[in-house]
């Protein structure tokens, strides 16, 4: 037997492209001036529990920083502060003096649900009936859809609606949160090739991990109370993460005092040694049903954080158990 290799970084396959793509761009405003948005000492609790504390970081232009943590660990909350929708327990965010937001929430709400989404595009862009058409035809609205009712729309059409008219406004700060939660493939894949061309800043929530991987060159995390902030793609992340939980190396050498198991009762022996081989097999079985399930979410980071300091302790067990099958057999 020879011990397996130590935690692999999870391999994320390529998305299929399709034939088509989105023709709308965002329109990047002119900038003057590095502070795109600053918090100082935030602070902010609900129902006795903190969310995040002493949070002090600086935007720059240009940076793209995904927020990660699991559910309800305040990161919708904190772009709400920083977006100057919600306020801080303590402490304060403001955005840059030249900087021009725009900010697509989970909940997308319209002003008239009565309204089409061609009327509505009209309404939020003041642009022409045959441009917002176009437009809306990048967003997969053609023929009739474009007559379709905003109330009567899906979360997911709602959400490429705003989409369509974030992307005509003149924005150097775009804020996203969860913005691939409602979109199907195609949508997706159109999103991702218009940010691919964006070159303001970008501040978004997300749990999808080809998202994360594709566009965070910043990290911030919340996870119980606690705020970091990572200059760096989110692998480099998750490699350091993964580092600082891995258990300490065994020892190689047995002290000088330990000695090996009495070797006169030679039966005892070979059936410790055969139980210490199927305790191998059965945890070695475990890591390939892990490894199928890492497949399962590769999307899915929360999970994948889970499944992986899973396999570390699989690991560092199959390590006692491969240091104790070797001490029963030579």
């Amino acid at each position: 037997f020879a011990i397996e290799k130590r935690i692999e970084r999870v391999a994320v396959s390529e998305r299929p492209r399709g034939d088509k793509k989105l023709g709308a761009r965002f329109n990047e405003s002119d900038f003057r001036g590095d502070e795109v948005a600053v918090t100082r000492d935030l602070a902010k609790s609900y129902g006795g529990k903190q969310l995040f504390g002493d949070v002090s970081v600086l935007v720059t232009a240009g940076q793209r920083i995904a927020i990660v943590g699991d559910n309800g660990a305040g990161k919708s909350t904190l772009v709400k502060i920083i977006m100057g929708e919600e306020r801080p327990d303590a402490g304060f965010a403001r955005l840059g003096p030249a900087v021009k937001a725009a900010y697509l929430p989970q909940s997308v709400k319209f002003d008239d649900p009565y309204m089409s989404a061609l009327d509505t595009l009209m309404y939020e862009t003041g642009c022409s009936a045959a441009s917002a058409r176009n437009r809306l035809g990048s967003f997969k609205f053609s023929g009739e859809d474009v007559f379709k009712l905003v109330g009567d729309m899906s979360g997911g059409e709602q959400s490429r609606l705003r989409l369509c008219s974030l992307m005509s406004a003149d924005v150097n700060l775009l804020v996203l949160d969860e913005p691939t939660n409602h979109l199907d493939a195609a949508s997706r894949e159109w999103m991702e090739d218009a940010l691919g061309g964006y070159g303001g800043a970008l501040l978004f929530v997300s749990h999808d991990r080809y998202f994360i991987d594709k566009f965070a060159t910043r990290v911030w995390e919340l996870r119980d109370g606690a705020f970091t902030d990572f200059d760096g793609t989110f692998e480099e992340y998750m490699l350091l993460r993964n580092e600082r939980r891995a258990p300490p190396p065994r020892r190689t050498k047995r002290p000088a005092m330990q000695k090996k198991p009495p070797r006169t009762d030679a039966a005892s022996l070979k059936k410790r040694a055969d139980r210490a081989e199927r305790d191998i097999g059965g945890t070695e079985a475990a890591l390939a049903e892990l490894a199928l399930e890492k497949e399962q979410y590769a999307t899915d980071y929360i999970k994948l954080m889970e499944l992986e300091t899973k396999e570390s302790e699989l690991r560092a067990q199959l390590d006692a158990q491969y240091a104790l099958w070797a001490e029963l057999t030579n």
